[in-house]
């Protein structure tokens, strides 16, 4: 691709510098780095002109604003080459839906930016989509307005909603089934029996309960972990989404917080569980397959901690 862009020995050595000193040439020089690598003896200012000149007429280097001082960023030779084939106008257009990143920028913000007949702008982002330079994604915060942004791009949390959005409305069942997953992980860590209804040899089952000695509640860290193994999530969770979860779970009084990321059920909530397929956010088909595994398919035991020798559990709790 770079053999078929023109340039003097200089432009192309500078042009290189610049791309292999950063991340896909995502690094901003200051005109005076960039005037130190010029070759010869004292290079002036003007030297450097006449070569960002060059490069700026090959869409190879671009002008930056930071912090009221002008820098200089390369343009790698495939995004010129794109550039190249571009009219003036949706060259324009371009400009200001790559410098928006992840956020995006509202049509109308376009139009007054580039000062340009909506007709035509219009036009520009129709031909800038069916090249797949860019498009057009729903916002979440703003759900009337249309937003462009780099085809590549994947659009910023603040734009998608994060993973609780599907197509920018709230998922409120998939919500609703993870509180209820997140809910039964902690809760069979915090009474290892409190799902069976009868023991082993046929008699009902007590709420049986770790000695209070022996660590009874869930990370954030290990309910992302079974949450990721179980595969009963199509989208990529993070300890903070579980986090936001859990305080919802805090706040309906079925957990509490030992301490920071540390949940544990409360009895409370495991003495309103009638049945293994109820539950207070409602069933669906997510529940449905949580149902067919269980936590010890994971875990198969519930050790003590690192200083207890044995873990001793109770047949009653006194409340």
């Amino acid at each position: 691709m770079s053999d078929n862009i023109e340039l003097s020995d200089v432009a192309r050595e500078l042009h290189s510098h610049m791309i292999k000193s950063g991340a896909s040439g995502s690094r901003l020089f200051t005109q005076k780095e960039l005037q130190d690598k010029l070759p010869g003896n004292n290079p002036t200012l003007a030297d450097l002109m006449l070569i960002v000149q060059e490069l700026l007429d090959k869409n190879l280097i671009k002008l930056v604003k930071q912090n009221n001082e002008l820098k200089f960023q390369a343009v790698d030779f495939q995004e010129a080459a794109k550039k190249s084939t571009m009219s003036n106008e949706e060259s324009l257009v371009y400009s200001y839906i790559e410098a928006s990143g992840r956020e995006g920028i509202w049509s109308k913000t376009i139009k007054a930016r580039t000062n340009l007949h909506q007709h035509v702008v219009l036009k520009c982002l129709k031909s800038l989509e069916s090249q797949r330079y860019v498009k057009s994604v729903k916002s979440v915060k703003y759900p009337t307005r249309k937003i462009y942004m780099l085809y590549h791009l994947q659009p910023s949390v603040e734009v998608t909603g994060g993973p609780w959005f599907t197509e920018g409305e709230l998922d409120v069942e998939f919500i609703n089934s993870l509180l209820t997953i997140v809910w039964r992980f902690v809760a069979q860590n915090s009474f290892p029996n409190g799902f069976q209804t009868t023991t082993s040899n046929g008699e009902g089952n007590k709420n049986s309960q770790y000695a209070p000695n022996v660590r009874s509640y869930s990370t954030a860290q290990e309910i992302l972990d079974f949450i990721s193994a179980a595969g009963v999530a199509n989208v990529e969770l993070s300890t903070a989404n579980i986090r936001s979860l859990c305080t919802v779970l805090v706040y309906d009084d079925r957990l509490e917080e030992v301490e920071f990321d540390c949940y544990r059920a409360t009895l409370t909530s495991l003495a309103q569980l009638t049945g293994p397929g109820e539950n207070m956010y409602g069933s669906n088909k997510l529940l449905d397959e949580m149902d067919e595994f269980s936590i010890f398919d994971y875990h198969s035991t519930m050790g003590p901690t690192e200083t207890d020798k044995e873990a001793v559990y109770f047949d009653e709790w006194a409340l």
